[in-house]
Order: structure tokens, then sequence, then C-alpha cells
């Protein structure tokens, strides 16, 4: 399972502390194929079984009724109908809003539905009947997985988020990295637990998957991105008249406010990591060397290049936890 790890505030014990749903303050936002078993063990334990008892008192009455004649009344009757009609009203209403609803959303984009990524994948692969071998633990264990990898993107552009995403407002440079890496790690999860007539539909999602978060990365810049930006632009206009010295984080915030990103830079960016991580789904190197190679390169995207160890280690800070979730999930796929 999930290490240990703590990024700012937020300190967990391991991913299914937020499991499935993303949940990380007891708010259930979606569940999965574990929790809908240990609600019918927990319905199951819980039932009321009629006693033997009951059961031939049951039988007693039914003998008891044989041949009575029973005659319903015209009111009755006219209350019967009554009752009947608004049913079929009520189901008719429900059907409308029901494909009222369905109009709101791209019936071929499974991502458009109300719900969370994880949903999606975990729904598809419930349909599968891929959980259906699975214990319970093994099958919390994928759950968490695919939490664990689905979850940034999520909390980005999925239609379902939590209130307060663990991860925080994803930098540009840091939501880029996790599209390459949690795309690459859904297909590593396809082709280690897959089989081959389930893969075809988990591939497809996938495909699907990218290509809705890319295009919702185009032009996206984070609070935090803005917020340095207008620093940087204060502490040029107000640079003649300042009494006190700039502090050395004030000049990390300023070079950071200056740097400029172009779809160039992104592009060449994702070309590295995609080469990264196709070395580590094919185990050329380590899950400890890979992601240091992975952090290198989104450092160097997130600084404009720069040299600077303060900047560096603000950048490396700042896009901590996009680093090490993609540590702990990595390590479980290979």
């Amino acid at each position: 399972m999930w290490h240990g790890a703590n990024y700012g505030k937020y300190t967990f014990d391991s991913f299914s502390d937020y499991r499935l749903d993303y949940n990380s303050n007891n708010r259930t936002i979606t569940g999965g194929v574990y929790d809908q078993r240990m609600y019918r063990k927990n319905l199951k334990e819980h039932s009321l079984t009629p006693s033997a008892k009951d059961l031939q008192s049951v039988e007693d009455l039914k003998e008891k009724l044989k041949g009575v004649t029973v005659t319903i009344s015209p009111e009755a009757e006219k209350y019967m109908e009554g009752l009947r009609e608004r049913k079929e009203a009520q189901k008719a209403e429900e059907e409308r809003m029901r494909q009222e609803w369905d109009s709101l959303f791209d019936p071929d984009d499974p991502f458009d539905r109300v719900g969370t990524y994880f949903s999606v994948f975990d729904d598809a692969l419930s349909e599968m009947g891929f959980y259906d071998n699975l214990s319970d633990d093994e099958t919390l264990q994928m759950e968490c997985l695919l939490g664990g990898i689905t979850y940034s993107m999520n909390s980005l552009f999925g239609n379902l988020q939590e209130e307060e995403a663990v991860c925080g407002p994803l930098s540009s440079h840091a939501a880029r990295f996790e599209l390459e890496s949690s795309t690459a790690a859904l297909r590593q999860f396809s082709e280690k637990y897959l089989s081959a007539d389930m893969r075809e539909r988990f591939d497809g999602l996938i495909d699907q998957y990218y290509e809705r978060n890319a295009k919702g990365l185009v032009g996206y810049r984070s609070s935090w991105e803005r917020y340095h930006e207008d620093d940087a632009w204060i502490l040029d206009t107000t640079a003649s008249e300042r009494v006190i010295p700039v502090s050395e984080k004030e000049k990390v915030i300023w070079q950071l406010g200056k740097v400029e990103t172009t779809e160039e830079d992104y592009s060449r960016a994702a070309k590295s990591w995609r080469s990264q991580l196709k070395m580590l789904a094919d185990r050329e190197k380590s899950v400890d060397d890979s992601i240091a190679m992975l952090q290198d390169t989104l450092n160097a995207l997130a600084s404009g290049n720069s040299k600077d160890k303060g900047v560096l280690q603000y950048v490396s800070r700042w896009n901590e936890f996009s680093i090490e979730n993609a540590r702990q999930y990595w390590k479980l796929l290979v």
C-alpha cells in the first residue's frame, strides 16, 4: 500500500485515507466496488431475519384467508385508479427529467458525466468483471492505485472534485507533468493487470482521458503563478522607491514571475517525460532514479531553466506533491 507522506499541512499514512473517492476529510464524493461490497456486507449483518415463529404465523394467516372473498368499494377503486395515474405521471416526469439531464452531456465522452476520473475507470473495470475474482483487500488495493494515479488531474478537470484538494492548485508545469505521468501509469496498469479482451476498452478510456485533459491545459495558469506575476510587477514598479532591500524570497518570486513558458517549452518537456517514463515502465531505470530525472525536467521547466539554487529549491517544494505522488504509484506498478 501507500507509504506515509507529508505535503505542507496535509499528512496521511496511506493513500487509502482518501481512497477511491479522493476523500481526505470523510466527505464522500463517489464510491467504488470495495465500498459497495462493504455496504452489502454491513446491510446483510444488520438485516432482520424473520424467526420460525413469525414465518409460521404468516402461513397460518394464509390458511385462514383461503376462500375469503374481498369486495372493493367504488370509492376505494376510484382512489386506487387515481394512485395508478399519479404513479404513471411521476414515472413520465422522471423519464423526461432523465432525458433532459442526459442531453447536457456528450454521450460519447464518459468523462463528461458527473463523477470523478476514478469512477470512470473503476466502473469500466467493474462492468468487465475485473474485480469479480479479487478479494476485498485486492480490490481495495487496485482502487487505491487508480485513485492515486487520477487524483491530481481530477482536481483540475474532473466533474466531481474535493472542496479542498490535497494537492492544492497545481502549477501549469506540474499539471503537464501529472498528465504525462498519470497517462503512462494508466497504460502500465492496463498492461500489468488487464487481460487482452479488457485492455481495448480500458486503453480507449486512457486516450479520451489524455485528450480531455490536454485540451483543458491549453492556456491554464494556476492562481499561484498569477500571484508571482503580480508580485514581480509590483517589485519592478516600486524598485526605485524601496527603503528596505528586497529579501531573498522576494528575489525568487520576482524571478519566477518573469518566467514565460511557451507551448514549445511544454512540448519539449513532455517529450522528455515520455522518454523517461518509458525507461521506467521498461524497468531500464529504478523508480527513484527515474523520479529524479522527471523532477529535474519539471524544475527546469518551472524555473525557466534557472541555475539559481533558491529558485530551484522553491519550485521543487512547490511541485512536491506531484513528484511524491508519482513516486508512490510507480513503485506499485513496476
